[in-house]
């Protein structure tokens, strides 16, 4: 397996090489572009599926094909569909043990891109200096880089930099690290106005490369992790668009809560909020609190006349003190003034998020459908029934992985 890297525009990934003829690239997706929309990127396939992996939702993992054309983006398909039979492996030993997994006919695209909600998983702000020094230390000798097959490049035969520098260094777009005695693939998202850094285990990135079964459509063309994946799902919003990409937006998953903070499309913040727990928990607090059946959850969030607040409030004011730290952050470092927030990927009770965040911040939160700012397709089969702008926020990982792969 030979790991080197490709640059393209403000994309930076590197590409696992299987065998002689079959190649993966690992993407960590971000765009400069000016407005928040399409960056005029058009190096990537244009019709790819995006699939989220280890979701945790009963009815599957949610799935989305998307196709490029001209200027337009058209979903042609979105729904669950079943899980591969095997897990994701936690170990070399465990990464031989690959499911036959294949996707319906409605996803078959040629190619389809996997972002996964890996326990492993890591995203971070971080330097230049900071990435060079993991480099460093998880040179651990030849030994290890004969079992992992990785190829590393020469050391760099330039003269030592000065000690003082007015900037630093950017460090090769390829770090491996160590972490609990795994060797990680990590790579920067961006490296301007700041270096983002996220990664998986090399054995899992291998296992999810050969998930889907050669010879069939589609061919797996891109593994991300799924925090990453989400920063692209905002990209056609039309709002987002309108703001001419400066925005604040709070991401909502399963299990974390991230803000991202948008100057003109460029990302000048990512954080997860430290403590906060996702949806997952709110839903346990809701049921806890009002004492009431997994059923009527979604009920209570959405369309009904009882309050949720007192059981949601230990878990949206937290979130919302961190907001405020995110949103100061902005306007004195960056001079950056946002006057609404995206609130993205709560599938139930963004009503209530709202209400809390227009009382103690003055900033109106706003909730679009993932699917806002596509061209939808005409067959009723080809999506959910009554599928609501809530609803479609568990679409949100998926359909920023396919439009993520889409920018290469």
């Amino acid at each position: 397996m030979k790991v080197g890297t490709k640059s393209a525009s403000s994309f930076l990934w590197m590409k696992l090489q299987l065998t002689r003829d079959k190649t993966i690239d690992v993407k960590m997706p971000w765009e400069k572009g000016a407005g928040g929309g399409s960056s005029g990127h058009r190096g990537g396939p244009a019709d790819v599926t995006g699939v989220l992996l280890e979701s945790g939702d009963p009815r599957g993992c949610p799935v989305v094909r998307l196709q490029r054309r001209k200027d337009a983006f058209h979903l042609l398909a979105a729904g669950f569909v079943p899980p591969p039979s095997g897990t994701l492996p936690t170990s070399w030993e465990e990464s031989k043990f690959l499911p036959d997994w294949s996707l319906p006919s409605a996803f078959q695209s040629p190619q389809a891109a996997l972002a996964v909600l890996s326990p492993d998983l890591f995203i971070r702000q971080t330097t230049a200096d900071a990435l060079t020094a993991d480099g460093k230390a998880a040179s651990s000798g030849d030994a290890v880089k004969k079992k992992l097959g990785v190829r590393r490049a020469p050391p760099s035969t330039e003269k030592e930099k000065p000690a003082v520098q007015s900037k630093a260094a950017a460090p090769s777009p390829f770090v491996p690290i160590s972490r609990d005695g795994n060797r990680f693939v990590t790579a920067p998202l961006d490296e301007a106005p700041f270096i983002l850094q996220t990664g998986l285990p090399e054995f899992q990135v291998l296992w999810l490369s050969r998930l889907l079964p050669e010879g069939r459509r589609p061919t797996a063309c891109s593994v991300q992790t799924a925090p990453a994946a989400m920063l692209s799902a905002l990209h056609e919003q039309p709002e987002f668009t309108a703001a001419g990409g400066t925005a604040m937006a709070v991401f909502v998953t399963r299990s974390s809560v991230y803000f991202a903070g948008y100057r003109k499309g460029a990302l000048l913040l990512l954080r997860e909020c430290p403590g906060a727990a996702g949806y997952e928990v709110m839903r346990e607090l809701v049921k806890s609190g009002l004492g009431v059946t997994d059923d009527l959850v979604d009920s209570i969030l959405e369309d009904t006349l009882i309050d949720p607040r007192p059981a949601l409030e230990p878990l949206v004011r937290p979130v919302l003190q961190q907001l405020q730290l995110s949103l100061d952050y902005l306007a004195q470092r960056h001079d950056v003034h946002v006057d609404k927030v995206f609130l993205m990927g709560l599938p139930a009770g963004a009503s209530y998020w709202s209400s809390f965040a227009q009382e103690t911040l003055g900033v109106p939160f706003i909730s679009p459908g993932v699917f806002e700012g596509l061209q939808l397709p005409k067959s009723a089969d080809a999506m959910p029934a009554d599928l609501t702008p809530a609803a479609s926020q568990v679409f949100m990982i998926a359909l920023g992985a396919a439009r993520a792969a889409m920018e290469g």
